[in-house]
C-alpha cells in the first residue's frame, strides 16, 4: 500500500508522532529541536543507555525509552539516522557520572555518527565512561556476504535494550551492563519475510521501490527494503514458509549462516514481531504455527514469548522470527535466573511486550517538550594541554590546505560522478570554503594547533555531511583523543607524538567503518600516510607514499559505498577514488613544515 495519512505539513510526520508519545506516557520527554525523546525520570547515579535512528521503525526507538529500557533516543527522519549533535543532546539531557552506553543498529550511517558522538564524548568524559554496542541479528545475511559489512540489525535489538535497560535500573556497573549485553547480542538470531517491501510517505508511487509482484514472497529482505536472499514466485502456507525460515535460524550444519548455537535444554525466548503491515490475526496465527514448529521439530519450548511491533517498517507486510538463547548468554558468568529476571524486571517504555500505559490530562504533555536545548556545541571547551607553533606557518598550511581542495574540486566531483553520487568535490569545497572563512575571522591567530583542530572539528561537523565528513571526523576526533593524552602522559611535544597519535586515529576509525586498505576509499591513502609516518618521522617521504596511493585507486575496483553498483565488470582502471584524492590534497599542505 503506497497511501498515507500525513498532516497538513507533512514535515511534522516525525515531531507529531514524538508528541503523540508524550501523551500516553508521562515518563517522557521531548527536547523538540533536536528529535530527541527521553525519560524524565532517569536516575543520574546510574549508566545511561542511549539508542536512536530513522524513523519509520517505531516504536524503534523513542518507544522503547523508559525506566527499565532505554534512557533517551535520537530520532531521525524517515529511514535516516540522526546527525551527531542530536545525538550528543540525547546523551546530555540524560548525563550519568555512571557513564553512557549507546545501543545502535548495524547500518552505515548509525556506525558513522554515533561513532563521531563516542569519540567527541570520550573527549570529554574518557574512554571508560563512554561505551558503544552494535547489535546485529540477522541471518540472512551470512558471512561470505557479510564479511566486510557484517549482519544487519533486526528485532533482537528489543531484547537487548530490555536487558541492559534494567541491569542500568538495578545499579550494575558500565562494564557489567556492556558485558552482558554483549553476550546477549551474540546469541540472538533473526530472520525476515515479507509479501512486499515499502513505501516511504513522500517519495513517488511511480517506479519500482523493490515491491514484489502478486504472487511473490521474499525471504531474508531488510527493514529499509533492502534484498532479501530468497524469492518465491508462489505463496506458501504458513506452516512451509515457518519450516524455511526456522531452517535458516536452527541448521548449524550451515557454515555461512549457522550463526544460533543451542543444546537440547538450553533455555529459549522466541520474540516474534510485526513489521507493522501483517493484520494481528495473522500475526497470531503465525506465532502459534512458528512455537508449534519449534516444538514439534526441534524439540525447543520457549521460555518466553513475546509478540507484536516492536521494530517495524512503516507498513510492511512483514514479519521477523527472532530467537534468543539465555543459557548460551548466561553461560558461567551470568546465570539464568538473573537473564529471565531482566527481561522480567518492569519497565514503563510503551514500545515492550509488558507496558505501563498512563492516561495524562490533557495538557500536561505540553509542559515536558522542550523547545530551547543548550547542546554541547553551545558550551565552553578547553584543553587540558596546548601546542604552539608559529603562528603564520600555522596559517599558510591551513589555508594551503583548503586552498588546494577548492583547486581540486572540479576533478573530484566529475569522478565522483562516474563512479559515485557526484556530491564528494562539493562536500570538500563545502568544508574547505568554511575554513577559509574561519581562518579570515581569526580563529587561528593564537598558533594554538589544538585551538585549531577543534575548530576544524566543528566545520567538519556542521558544515560536512554524508560518509566522508562523519568518516574525517572521527578520524580527526580520534587524533586529537589520543594527542592530548600522550601529551599528558609524556609532558613533551615531538614526531614520535604526532605519529602515535595519528596512529591511535586510524585504529579508532577502524571501529567504526568496515573500509580497509584496497577498498578503494580514502583508507587508501590515510593508512599508507600513517604507516610511513610512525616508520620514518619523514613528513615529505609520507606525503609522498600518500600521493603515490592515491594515483594507485585507478586500479582498485571498488568493495563499498555506491559506487559498487556502477556496472564496472568490463572496466580494467577507473578514475581515481575522490575521496582518497581529496584527504590527499589536504596532506600535501604539510610539506610546508620544511620550507
Amino acid at each position: 500500500m503506497n497511501k498515507h495519512f500525513l498532516p497538513a505539513n507533512s514535515s511534522q510526520l516525525v515531531p507529531n508522532c514524538l508528541k503523540g508519545l508524550l501523551t500516553e506516557n508521562d515518563n517522557l520527554s521531548l527536547l523538540e529541536k533536536e528529535k530527541v525523546i527521553f525519560n524524565n525520570q532517569f536516575d543520574s547515579k546510574k549508566v545511561s543507555l542511549i539508542g536512536g535512528g530513522g524513523s519509520g521503525h517505531e516504536p524503534g526507538w523513542s518507544g522503547l525509552v523508559g525506566t527499565g529500557m532505554l534512557t533517551s533516543a535520537a530520532q531521525g527522519e524517515v529511514f535516516a539516522c540522526s546527525n551527531c549533535n542530536n545525538i550528543l543532546a540525547a546523551e546530555k539531557v540524560t548525563h550519568s557520572d555512571a557513564g553512557v552506553i549507546f545501543i545502535i543498529t548495524n547500518y552505515t550511517g548509525d556506525n558513522l555518527y554515533f561513532g563521531m558522538a563516542t569519540q567527541e564524548l570520550i573527549s570529554r568524559f574518557g574512554d571508560d565512561k563512554v561505551k558503544l554496542l552494535k547489535v546485529a541479528d540477522d541471518v540472512a545475511v551470512g558471512r561470505q556476504k557479510g564479511a566486510k559489512v557484517g549482519r544487519r540489525t533486526l528485532a533482537g535489538y528489543t531484547l537487548v535494550s530490555k536487558i541492559m535497560g534494567a541491569a542500568s535500573n538495578l545499579g550494575y556497573s558500565i562494564d557489567f551492563i556492556y558485558q552482558i549485553g554483549s553476550c546477549v547480542a551474540k546469541n540472538i538470531a533473526s530472520i525476515n519475510a515479507g509479501l512486499d517491501h515499502v513505501h516511504i510517505p513522500g517519495h513517488s508511487t511511480e517506479g519500482d521501490y523493490g515491491k514484489l509482484n502478486a504472487n511473490q514472497i521474499e525471504i531474508g529482505l531488510g527493514i529499509h527494503n533492502e534484498p532479501g536472499v530468497l524469492k518465491l514466485n508462489f505463496i506458501p502456507t504458513n506452516e512451509e514458509l515457518v519450516s524455511v525460515l526456522l531452517k535458516y535460524i536452527l541448521d548449524e550444519t550451515d557454515v555461512d549462516r549457522g550463526f544460533f548455537n543451542y543444546d537440547e535444554d538450553d533455555e529459549i525466548v522466541l520474540l516474534f514481531n510485526n513489521l507493522g503491515g501483517i493484520p494481528i490475526i495473522e500475526e497470531k496465527g503465525l506465532l502459534f504455527t512458528v512455537v508449534e514448529a519449534l516444538e514439534t521439530n526441534y524439540n525447543i519450548s520457549p521460555s518466553r514469548v513475546y509478540s507484536g511491533p516492536f521494530l517495524t517498517s512503516l507498513n510492511a507486510p512483514i514479519f521477523t522470527i527472532s530467537l534468543f538463547n539465555v543459557t548460551k548468554a548466561a553461560g558461567k558468568e551470568f546465570g539464568t535466573t538473573l537473564l529471565f529476571d531482566l527481561l522480567d524486571h518492569p519497565t514503563v517504555a510503551s514500545g515492550w511486550a509488558r507496558s505501563h500505559y498512563s492516561n495524562p490530562g490533557r495538557s500536561t504533555y505540553k509542559s515536558r517538550i522542550i523547545k530551547d536545548f543548550k547542546g554541547y556545541e553551545e558550551m565552553e571547551t578547553s584543553s587540558h594541554v596546548d601546542v604552539r607553533i608559529d603562528q603564520a606557518l600555522l596559517k599558510r598550511i591551513i589555508k594551503t590546505s583548503a586552498k588546494n581542495v577548492i583547486d581540486r574540486e572540479p576533478d573530484i566531483t566529475v569522478w565522483d560522478t562516474k563512479m559515485g553520487d557526484g556530491d564528494c568535490g562539493k562536500t570538500l569545497e563545502t568544508g574547505a570554503n568554511a575554513v577559509i572563512q574561519a581562518l579570515e575571522r581569526g580563529a587561528f591567530e593564537d598558533g594554538s594547533v589544538i585551538n585549531a583542530i577543534q575548530v576544524v572539528l566543528k566545520i567538519i561537523k556542521e558544515d560536512m555531511g554524508g560518509t566522508l565528513g562523519a568518516i574525517l571526523f572521527i578520524f580527526v576526533r580520534g587524533f586529537l583523543n589520543n594527542f592530548e593524552k600522550l601529551i599528558e602522559i609524556t609532558d613533551s611535544v615531538n614526531t614520535f607524538t604526532y605519529s602515535e597519535a595519528l596512529k591511535k586515529a586510524t585504529e579508532v576509525l577502524n571501529k567504526f567503518s568496515t573500509a580497509r586498505i584496497g577498498d578503494r576509499t580514502i583508507m587508501d591513502v590515510l593508512v599508507p600516510f600513517v604507516e610511513e609516518f610512525y616508520k620514518t618521522h619523514d613528513i615529505e617521504l609520507a606525503i609522498s607514499v600518500a600521493q603515490e596511493a592515491a594515483e594507485n585507486t585507478r586500479k582498485l575496483t571498488p568493495k563499498l559505498g555506491r559506487a559498487t553498483y556502477v556496472g564496472i565488470d568490463d572496466q580494467t582502471e577507473f578514475p581515481p577514488d575522490p575521496g582518497a584524492y581529496g584527504v590527499y590534497e589536504i596532506i600535501r599542505a604539510f610539506q610546508l613544515i620544511n620550507h
